[in-house]
């Protein structure tokens, strides 16, 4: 399969996140660019909602339930607009025509999705390539257990790990969309895991950077190209994470982020132009926080984080107000109540989202890490010139302007939890800080590109209003002159629109693949050899060929003994048979690490052999002592590795290819 077949399969993971979302949103009360901005928050938050609903009501996930919950919740939403009917002031439209708004848009997603395109495709390679990584082991076998479970809750999607739990919580909106898609598509888990992530990374992302620039600066051509001309151009993000991990939830919940944060612009009143009126914006924050969520709940740590500037701002506002209008003790306590109340609440949900996880040690030293956020070289990587160069012209027109200082503040939160991951050594106030992320750079300097952007688009505002201002005082000049013969451009201000958005679109993309291609060209690279066969990931071409075969070489009732330490577990999203782990993490209980331990020398009637018999345990795939992680827990399988190589194994070669093999057990 080449990409031209594959697009069926990304155009069905774009229309699953916008469509639904749309309808809902307008229902709302969204209109024009806040109806579509709104609409992928919107979708994400109704899939990850209709498996939930499923999963408690039995309801097997599938386009029926997602279009089921989605008319419900708009029939509510209709409902609560016609209740509120007169109650809620109206938003005028905006300031300029919708189709010059509009061309700004487009040229942005052009431009960018462009640019994401360009890189991505190539780094795959053929729409069946699947990320070799640690982390897509759980993520494809997630796809595979909702196709053939049905339950798509985030409640319980942990239980493919731990069947024995009431609740296991997962984030499942990611694998929800695959295995929408493979349902849709008739694909299979890795074509279908791949469409979600060019959907997602080259269309999800620019346009959301887009709509959050439209939402602070208004309905600019210049600023909503930079915008998604720039979302194309950092490797840290969306490129790092696709093969750091990799980070798909991550990726889905950071590229729905600068949505939420548009809520918050409108929840504050933080841009140019109103958008939405505070009913719609209160239900759209709702959503946000649940799409978020299910998507992956670092998001929601990232939105507060972000937040912060903006609840700040109004705070001090609102108190300082009060004190100069000398509105009594009263009145200004219940303010200062309400800020302390907030920072309660912050404080409390900012520290149920903490995460026990402390393994990473600092990689770079202060002065190196500063430098890495003010010249994009996060980690040690490729350089981000024109960003770095455009936001420090978004940061002097903030400061000329006097108005917008909460984005220089949320880049700072960027940059200092950054700084805090690859800095500082183990403790509480990084645990308290970062936590969050698992203390991991790469989730973390992933966020350092959303501002940087906003910035930019900022500068470029400034830019444009600096010289349209030098234009008009030249042009008055002339005019108080009265020189005859000076040009004047009439026609339509919408076609100008469109051809300056065109011409821009070609323009930044071009200077920005220039400019950062080396960072680029080394992330995709890495892409690359993550997503082939080369030697040192999960598997090799042999032992997928194996696996492919299992379908017709394994009944459907036998589990399949694996060590999860080299790839095997993958045997569940290629086949659809089972194993005894689908993921390296958790452990194996005691149970299982008997079966491992001499499941191929054991007598009939020994414990061994009767664990086997309960857990159906009746062949191995053995893929030798070559592991992705070479953890001392690798070893905790000699039943499943080399298995000739123990003396007095008693098993039946049932297929090979190559190196690897699958045995029958016959010890049992």
């Amino acid at each position: 399969m080449n990409w031209w077949q594959a697009f069926p399969a990304i155009a069905v993971a774009a229309l699953l996140m916008f469509l639904p979302g749309l309808v809902l949103a307008r229902a709302l009360g969204a209109k024009g660019f806040a109806c579509a901005a709104m609409s992928p928050l919107a979708s994400c938050g109704l899939i990850g909602l209709a498996g939930v609903v499923g999963g408690l009501f039995r309801l097997g996930w599938g386009l029926f339930s997602y279009l089921l919950v989605t008319a419900v919740c708009t029939g509510l939403a209709f409902l609560l607009r016609r209740f509120l009917n007169g109650r809620v002031s109206a938003v005028a439209p905006a300031s300029v025509a919708p189709a010059v708004q509009w061309a700004g848009i487009l040229g942005g997603m052009v431009a960018g999705s462009a640019l994401i395109f360009n890189r991505l495709l190539p780094a795959i390679g053929k729409p069946g390539n699947f990320g070799q990584v640690y982390d897509n082991i759980f993520h494809l076998n997630a796809i595979r257990y909702i196709l053939e479970t049905g339950n798509a809750s985030s409640l319980t999607l942990g239980r493919m790990l731990s069947p024995d739990a009431g609740i296991a919580i997962y984030p499942s909106v990611w694998h929800s969309l695959a295995a929408l898609v493979a349902q849709l598509t008739n694909n299979d888990v890795f074509v279908s895991e791949n469409a979600v992530v060019v959907a997602v990374s080259a269309l999800l992302w620019p346009f959301a950077c887009i709509m959050l620039v439209r939402g602070i600066v208004g309905p600019r051509v210049l600023p909503l190209v930079v915008a998604g001309a720039l979302s194309g151009g950092f490797w840290m993000f969306p490129f790092q994470l696709l093969q750091w991990g990799p980070l798909y939830p991550n990726t889905l919940a950071y590229s729905l982020l600068p949505l939420a944060l548009l809520v918050l612009v409108g929840l504050f009143q933080a841009g140019r132009e109103r958008f939405l009126d505070n009913v719609s914006l209160w239900c759209f924050l709702a959503i946000a926080v649940a799409a978020l969520f299910m998507s992956q709940p670092n998001g929601v740590t990232a939105l507060l984080a972000f937040s912060v500037p903006l609840i700040a701002a109004a705070w001090f506002s609102q108190l300082r107000a009060r004190i100069r209008v000398k509105a009594g003790n009263r009145s200004i306590a219940l303010v200062v109540l309400w800020g302390v109340a907030s920072a309660a609440a912050f404080l409390v949900v900012w520290q149920a989202l903490l995460l026990n996880f402390d393994s990473w040690q600092p990689s770079r030293t202060l002065e190196q890490a500063v430098g890495d956020v003010a010249t994009g070289t996060l980690l040690g990587g490729g350089d981000t010139m024109v960003a770095s160069v455009a936001a420090l012209v978004g940061i002097i027109t903030i400061i000329w302007r006097r108005r917008g200082g909460w984005i220089i503040a949320c880049a700072l939160i960027a940059a200092a939890l950054y700084v805090v991951a690859v800095v500082m050594y183990q403790g509480r106030f990084r645990h308290f800080t970062i936590g969050s992320w698992y203390q991991d750079p790469y989730r973390l300097a992933a966020l350092v590109p959303l501002f940087m952007i906003v910035l930019a688009s900022v500068g470029a505002d400034g830019l444009v209003s600096a010289v349209r201002g030098w234009l008009r005082r030249i042009a008055a000049k002339r005019s108080a002159g009265r020189r005859p013969g000076l040009p004047e451009f009439r026609g339509s201000g919408t076609l100008y629109a469109v051809a300056a958005a065109a011409i821009l679109a070609l323009a930044l993309s071009t200077l920005v693949d220039s400019v950062h291609s080396p960072g680029l060209t080394a992330v995709s690279t890495k892409i690359k050899d993550s997503y082939s066969f080369v030697p040192g990931w999960a598997v090799s071409s042999d032992e997928f060929a194996l696996m492919s075969r299992l379908d017709s070489t394994v009944p459907k009732d036998a589990v399949i003994g694996v060590n999860p330490f080299n790839g095997g577990p993958l045997a569940y999203a290629i086949s659809g048979r089972h194993v005894t782990q689908y993921h390296i993490s958790p452990g194996p209980d005691d149970d299982l690490r008997k079966i491992a331990m001499d499941l191929t020398t054991s007598q009939a009637g020994a414990e061994t052999c009767q664990l086997a018999k309960k857990e159906h345990v009746r062949y191995i795939l053995d893929f030798g002592r070559f592991y992705i992680l070479n953890f001392v827990e690798a070893q905790a399988y000699p039943a499943f590795d080399n298995v000739l190589a123990t003396p007095g194994a008693k098993v039946e070669l049932v297929d090979h290819q190559g190196a690897a093999k699958l045995y029958k057990v016959n010890a049992c």
